[in-house]
């Protein structure tokens, strides 16, 4: 099952799959025991799954989450039981969960699995990862048909922006952390991430893709190495304005032998849903279309 949709991903095979890729995860067996469960009361320690569970409208079962699960507007009214690394646990157990849906870790697993609680795991490190996790997710909360529309909705839209063909792939340095005012401490997003995967999708290719790891450091010394065409920044712990956003991109001015900075083709965003991966993925895929489209014609 994995690797008939790795497949769909990375030979970019046509939409009408989609409906093969959900009557296979149906009826799959995914190790989910939760079909005869009663579920009522939710705790989601992470944010794409409160996001996945409003999606669903299941939202009337979820009674708590972290203080950084505020997405939808309206999941502020639900009670916090601390954040992902520190979590609250005399909270949850006050709370009574039937589940807790949880990003993999080991270590919080055991801990609540000791006090007697229900944990499920629902990774978001992949495309592949965020639709099965949709679908899991469904499954047990009994919102299977509500899943399927979420998974199809997310896969026309990846169907749509690599429909389109390029005959030079831009090459982009995908930055998920950088000190702020200069061009030091830049953190990469690599090959083998959702980022990367939408970026292939719309496409383009990594700057670094011969880099296995996920995420890591670079230095100056390492851009030069390489020809890098675009420059894509999320920075969702920023809040500035237009103009500071414009002096942000001057800072790499200092660079100027790289041709994105030489053309200027650097983009900045601070919306958090670029590094939420989720249902929300679809925006990051239509903005990277965009931003194809207008330097492959420029």
């Amino acid at each position: 099952m994995k690797y008939f949709f790795k497949s769909l991903l990375y030979h970019k095979i046509s939409g009408k799959y989609l409906f093969l890729f959900v009557f296979l995860l149906l009826f799959f067996n995914l190790n989910i025991y939760a079909k005869s469960q009663n579920i009522q009361r939710i705790v989601s320690l992470a944010p794409h799954i409160t996001e996945i569970i409003f999606r669903l409208g299941a939202e009337n079962l979820l009674v708590g989450r972290t203080t950084y699960c505020n997405y939808p507007k309206s999941a502020e009214s639900i009670a916090t039981v601390g954040a992902y690394l520190n979590i609250d646990y005399e909270k949850i157990i006050f709370l009574n969960p039937d589940i807790i849906f949880q990003f993999p870790n080991q270590q919080n697993r055991m801990k609540l699995e000791q006090l007697g609680l229900q944990v499920e795991e629902i990774p978001n490190e992949s495309i592949e990862d965020i639709l099965t996790s949709i679908e899991k997710v469904g499954r047990i909360l009994n919102k299977i048909s509500q899943a399927e529309k979420v998974i199809s909705g997310i896969q026309d839209t990846l169907d749509m922006v690599s429909s389109v063909q390029f005959s030079s792939p831009l090459s982009a340095m995908l930055i998920v952390g950088r000190q702020q005012g200069s061009v030091e401490k830049l953190h990469i997003a690599g090959k083998n991430t959702y980022l990367n995967q939408i970026w292939e999708l719309c496409g383009g290719v990594n700057a670094f893709e011969e880099v296995p790891l996920r995420y890591f450091s670079v230095n100056r010394e390492d851009l030069f190495k390489r020809s890098i065409d675009v420059i894509i920044e999320f920075h969702p712990d920023w809040d500035l304005g237009d103009k500071q956003l414009k002096n942000e991109q001057k800072v790499w001015q200092v660079l100027d032998q790289i041709p994105a900075v030489k053309e200027g083709n650097i983009f900045i965003f601070q919306d958090d849903f670029y590094l939420i991966p989720g249902p929300r993925i679809t925006k990051i895929a239509l903005n990277f279309s965009k931003i194809v489209g207008q330097l492959a014609h420029d």
